[in-house]
Parts: C-alpha cells; sequence; structure tokens
C-alpha cells in the first residue's frame, strides 16, 4: 500500500445577495432553550458555526464521504450558536438563483465547531428543503431543526422532540488534531513518518485507527476476485474509519510504475462503517494483462 499526502485549498463560496422588497427568504433557525450537545455529551457552546447551503456537482454527502464535504459545499449564510438561547437562528434573502443555489438544489444546513483534539460536526436536511425560485411577489421559507427528522440527519443525532436532546454532534477528526493527541512528544509527526517502525506510517495508522507509537501488524486490506459474467476481477476491501478527514484512492495499474484511479478505471461496491471495497474495471486471467491494486490516502485540510 502506498501513501501520499496531499493538500487542498479550500474556498467556500458564500454569496450574500442584498435583500429587496423582492427577495425570497428561508427562515432557517433551532429551537431555543433545548439541550444541544457534543459527541462526549457536553453542551454545544458558542464555537459552533452553523451554515445554510448546497452541495454542487451532483455530490450526494453520506458519512462514508466526509472528507470530500467541504470541496463540494457552498454556503448561502452562516450564523454563531448562542450559548444564552441554546439555539440559532437567521433569515437567509436572495433576488435570484445565482451559482451553486439553482431551483431545486438540495439545502442543507451544517454545523461544525474545530477543537483541539477533533471536530465537531453534525449535518441534516429534510426531504422538501429544496432551494427555491427567487419570486415576486415575495415569499418565505421555514427550515426549522424540529421539522427534520432522525432520517434526514447525514451526520450526528437529531431528535424533533427535543428529548433528550435536539442536537448531538459528532467527532470527526483531522490527522493535524490526531497528531497533537497521539503524536506529542514524538519527533517522527510528519504522514509518512513510522516511529514505531512496524512499517505502517502515520498516516496509515491515523486512517485505521491504530497505536502509531506501538509497534503492530498492519491493517489487513484484502484483495480476492470475484466472478462476473464468467470472468475474474481484482477487488481489495479497505477497513479505514469514516470519521477520519481522509480520503481512501484505489489505483490500478498493469506494470507497477503507471497508476490510474476514478471512475474509468475502479467502480466502488460499497462504502459502508466496516469498509471501502473497490474492485477493477478489467478483467484478469489467463491470456489477459495482470492487473494490481493500490491504495492510496490523501488528507484533507
Amino acid at each position: 500500500m502506498r501513501v501520499s499526502q496531499t493538500w487542498k485549498s479550500l474556498f467556500i463560496a458564500a454569496p450574500m445577495l442584498a435583500a429587496d422588497v423582492h427577495a425570497e427568504s428561508i427562515n432557517w433557525y433551532c429551537t431555543a432553550n433545548k439541550v444541544n450537545l457534543t459527541s462526549s455529551g457536553q453542551a454545544m457552546d458558542a464555537a459552533f458555526q452553523f451554515q445554510l447551503g448546497v452541495f454542487t456537482g451532483g455530490f450526494t454527502p453520506h458519512a462514508g464521504n466526509i472528507s470530500q464535504w467541504a470541496a463540494n459545499w457552498h454556503s448561502a449564510d452562516s450564523n454563531s450558536y448562542s450559548e444564552a438561547s441554546k439555539s440559532f437562528s437567521s433569515a437567509h434573502h436572495f433576488a435570484g438563483n445565482t451559482g451553486a443555489f439553482t431551483v431545486g438544489a438540495k439545502g442543507y444546513v451544517w454545523g461544525r465547531r474545530s477543537g483541539a483534539t477533533h471536530d465537531e460536526w453534525i449535518l441534516f436536511r429534510k426531504s422538501d428543503w429544496n432551494w427555491p425560485a427567487a419570486a415576486t411577489p415575495p415569499g418565505s421559507r421555514n427550515w426549522s431543526t424540529a421539522s427534520a427528522s432522525a432520517n434526514d440527519v447525514i451526520l450526528g443525532s437529531l431528535n424533533s422532540g427535543g428529548t433528550p436532546f435536539l442536537m448531538q454532534s459528532a467527532a470527526v477528526h483531522s490527522y493535524n488534531q490526531w497528531r497533537n493527541v497521539h503524536l506529542a512528544g514524538e519527533m517522527l509527526i510528519a504522514a509518512n513518518d513510522d516511529p514505531d517502525h512496524d512499517g505502517s506510517p502515520n498516516l496509515l495508522e491515523f486512517v485505521f485507527g491504530t497505536s502509531p507509537t506501538q509497534a503492530g501488524a498492519p491493517t489487513p486490506t484484502p484483495v480476492s476476485f470475484v466472478e462476473i459474467s464468467g470472468q475474474q476481477y481484482l477487488q481489495i476491501s479497505i477497513p479505514r474509519l469514516r470519521n477520519r478527514l481522509a480520503n481512501v484512492v484505489v489505483e490500478v495499474s498493469t506494470d507497477l510504475v503507471i497508476w490510474n484511479s476514478g471512475t474509468s478505471y475502479t467502480v466502488e461496491i460499497s462504502n459502508t462503517s466496516e469498509a471501502i471495497v473497490v474492485r477493477d474495471l478489467l478483467p484478469s486471467g489467463p491470456g489477459l494483462p495482470e492487473r494490481f491494486l493500490r491504495a492510496r490516502v490523501v488528507i484533507s485540510p
């Protein structure tokens, strides 16, 4: 398995269009004075920022692709969490459907708090939160946390009745935050370093949830053959932790020199809490070119 480190700049488009008498409005908020918690059971605090927005490019967020959320996210409005009222509340006014905010785009509310050891995220929507057309005469919509159901939560937890809590975020770990905890005091802290000399660099220890300072056996990433229409195809299973802000890329080669990835070369069979399973698109076998699979890890900023 080969490991590489990639950093990307994050740009969040935030069109803040001036409200006018002909503007459409989305009132988005959560019920005040309810219990809202972090993943560890602590009360949400003012460091939480909530955003109203959409994902673009046909991207659908789920718990298995959280490392890709930020790159596909476009925020229309934001509001800080109030510890006094235990809520967030804002009204987004707009007079046109520009950029990512096309009519019918799925609307989401994304709450985030960065901390020393982890991030706390919650992402949710309601099935009818679809971006409206700018209207004349003006109209308004109310998108409240209480109107969303547990089935509409992508990450975190939500109880529409507010009992025993209204919102609870989930912990999401970046490499830097993990490093600051698990490699504190170590000299070899770079992603490709291997301080316990067990053959698994820090980045793989991060993705698999293993100790970077206590030597252990490498995490198995079994490769197998699957038969489809009488032909054999290579398939790999990678049991990574999906709350890590890292993207596992499966690459294929015929000569161990040139490696390719993407939907023209592989197909994702499943992406669950247990593992990512990816299959080669071309068959292997007698009379066919040899095929090789490897996994590369790309960390998110």
